[in-house]
């Protein structure tokens, strides 16, 4: 996505809701770079190091040796997709003696060591080692995931503090929608899924670990949500309407606790149990 794409994202979906009136559009140089960490890990399924230079990155390609060679041994696919909701806003930094930064929580940044469920949950549901204290510990969690075929996308590229009111206001609005499969946006799901086909599996499959409010609204056919329309189609159009009560699901929420595909437990955390039921 372009700067201008982004700022016009921004300003057609986010800035007219109420609770953001006024708010500043997030940083597109800081979008860019988390973009990139992301290209990063799909590298890994890629097999190459798809950098152009070192684009202006806080540290060299973290998942190739210096001669080019990959870190992992054998290229993986992807299988197993995770959808969340968006980056948190970045924090001032808290470095430790390695410099791992624990007042950060980012995915694909290699030097955001604080706890994340978002990390946590997928890493103990495919048994990845622990990703603290330092950054090479985030590099080798990361390389096992992706050994495991798992990636995580975030539906919104937008880095803001997501409330409760404010994801009803997006689904209300369609915003949600919009970036779910609207092929006028330059940035819904399944266009960007679609353009990383060649590293699916032939049965790939997604799993919902936004909050709930988001994740319910996208899974209950009621809202009129299609599944995404991918070559090849994996076991994802089967699947993702598949209905498993769980408890656990949605937990301190009044819905969503029958949906499978679902796995965010309680207080909108993804849930290291019910992502394994989820696949």
């Amino acid at each position: 996505m372009t700067r201008t794409e982004f700022e016009n994202q921004w300003n057609r979906h986010f800035a007219g809701l109420p609770l953001l009136a006024g708010a500043p559009m997030p940083s597109f140089d800081e979008f860019r770079i988390c973009e990139r960490m992301l290209e990063d890990y799909l590298d890994i399924f890629r097999g190459f190091n798809s950098r152009e230079g070192e684009m202006g990155m806080p540290y060299p390609h973290p998942f190739f040796d210096s001669n080019g060679i990959p870190l992992l041994d054998k290229k993986p696919s992807i299988n197993f997709i995770l959808i969340g909701e968006a980056r948190p806003p970045l924090n001032t930094p808290v470095l430790n003696n390695c410099m791992g930064d624990r007042g950060n929580t980012y995915f694909y940044d290699i030097r955001h060591v604080r706890h994340t469920s978002y990390l946590s949950a997928p890493r103990e549901n495919w048994a990845c080692p622990i990703e603290r204290p330092c950054p090479n510990n985030k590099v080798n969690t990361l390389l096992c995931l992706a050994s495991k075929e798992v990636l995580l996308l975030d539906l919104f590229p937008f880095a803001i503090t997501y409330s409760t009111t404010l994801r009803q206001d997006l689904n209300t609005h369609g915003v949600t929608s919009s970036f779910w499969n609207d092929t006028r946006n330059p940035y819904n799901m399944q266009d960007r899924i679609r353009s990383i086909a060649n590293l699916l599996c032939e049965n790939w499959d997604l799993t919902m670990v936004a909050p709930c409010k988001i994740s319910e609204h996208i899974v209950n056919p009621v809202n009129g949500f299609g599944t995404l329309g991918i070559m090849p189609i994996g076991l994802h159009p089967t699947t993702f309407r598949t209905m498993l009560y769980d408890a656990d699901r949605c937990n301190g929420c009044n819905f969503g606790h029958e949906w499978k595909k679902i796995a965010v437990g309680f207080r909108g955390a993804p849930s290291a149990r019910l992502i394994g039921l989820s696949f």
